[in-house]
């Protein structure tokens, strides 16, 4: 066990994103939403922020934005390829305030009143315990920190990704998906999270949002740069093939232009 994340699932986390790490990067919603979740939570300069399951650092460069020079943002996320890209992207922007870890969030131990918010975006589902880790990163706000949680609502990707599943199940109904991301999107299952992690119903909103497609062909990186990467790479040569003409000729044929997905952001704030 690696935290409460088993070390099976962990590894086929790790290679899954190592894998989509050259693509990860560049699909929009990851920064979107992650920046939306940053202005939901009104950050102030000179803050302390953790977020967890980081990513590229589509949240915590948003947060560094926003907490500026006297801040300081602590992202930490599994896969050791995505970390040294969001290490990249704060030398870039010159922000020594971020600091970034790889590491398994539900190993993480900080001392009470640590951080003044804590925000995870897409993240969270991959945990076994999420009660835990919510109770925990509850435990490291201040009073008056704020809590900011992200996940994928049951609109995801929308149609491009019902088209790769219903493509690969056709040949391989018994390849499986790495991202549990649908254990959050029912309506009311985020605000019932908190509940079983002893916090009081956190506010959520459903925000959707369309990510255009200028091509059909626009829409692979989406399979590339996400959890599909390890279902896709494990089909063999030829029905890797055969998935990505169907699906990229079904699009072109429906003259699908653009890609639907929502998200449910739930914020909570600590008494001060």
């Amino acid at each position: 066990m690696i935290g409460s994340t088993p070390m099976a699932d962990a590894t086929r986390i790790v290679t899954t994103y190592t894998a989509a790490a050259d693509t990860f990067d560049r699909l929009p919603f990851w920064h979107h939403y992650g920046r939306r979740t940053v202005d939901l939570l009104d950050l102030r300069p000179g803050q302390r922020v953790l977020d967890l399951c980081c990513g590229t650092g589509g949240s915590a460069i948003p947060a560094a934005e926003k907490v500026g020079s006297s801040g300081q943002v602590v992202g930490v996320d599994l896969t050791p390829a995505l970390v040294e890209q969001a290490r990249a992207a704060a030398a870039t922007r010159g922000f020594t305030q971020a600091t970034f870890i790889a590491g398994d969030v539900a190993a993480l131990d900080y001392p009470a009143a640590s951080f003044d918010a804590v925000i995870s975006v897409f993240g969270l589902f991959f945990l076994d315990d999420m009660p835990s880790t919510l109770a925990r990163a509850w435990s490291w706000l201040s009073p008056g920190g704020a809590l900011g949680i992200t996940v994928w609502a049951s609109v995801n990707i929308s149609p491009g990704e019902d088209y790769f599943w219903e493509a690969v199940h056709r040949d391989h109904p018994v390849a499986s998906h790495i991202s549990p991301s649908q254990r959050l999107a029912p309506p009311g299952a985020l605000a019932e999270l908190f509940v079983s992690a002893g916090l009081d119903r956190p506010r959520v909103v459903t925000e959707p949002w369309r990510m255009p497609l200028a091509t059909p062909d626009d829409f692979w990186p989406v399979v590339m740069g996400t959890s599909n990467r390890g279902v896709f790479a494990a089909l063999s040569p030829g029905a890797q093939a055969a998935v990505k003409h169907e699906v990229i000729e079904r699009l072109r044929r429906e003259r699908v232009d653009g890609l639907d997905m929502a998200a449910h952001i739930a914020m909570a704030r600590k008494p001060g």
